[in-house]
């Protein structure tokens, strides 16, 4: 390692000075570069928020949505009840008509004078 940084430090004094130049160059476009990543950085945490924000909003669509289908499910439910209690409630008010009119032809047979 010590070998390498005494290596460095002869080319950079080498050559009138030019390796000085050539290492100012070098720091400026890694600072630049430094620079660029860490926009891009934010840049890309920007958008993950962006992203929970969206995923949140879609969470709380999706739970109003199943409450909606929910409370769908709730009515159908109420509403099949309904409609049974009905059907039954037919089926009674028809017998009791048939009973009645059962009654009736009977009343009707027994008082017509027979031939």
């Amino acid at each position: 390692m010590q070998k390498i940084a005494l290596e460095a430090a002869h080319l950079l004094v080498s050559q009138e000075g030019a390796g000085w130049i050539v290492a100012v160059l070098l720091g400026l476009a890694c600072f630049h570069l430094h620079r660029e990543s860490m926009r891009a950085q934010e840049a890309r945490l920007g958008d993950t928020g962006a992203t929970a924000t969206a995923l949140e909003r879609a969470s709380q669509s999706h739970a109003a949505v199943a409450a909606a289908l929910e409370s769908r499910t709730r009515v159908l439910d109420d509403l099949a009840r309904v409609i049974a209690e009905l059907a039954r409630s037919v089926e009674r008010n028809d017998e009791r008509a048939r009973e009645k009119l059962d009654d009736i032809l009977r009343r009707l047979t027994e008082t017509r004078p027979r031939p």
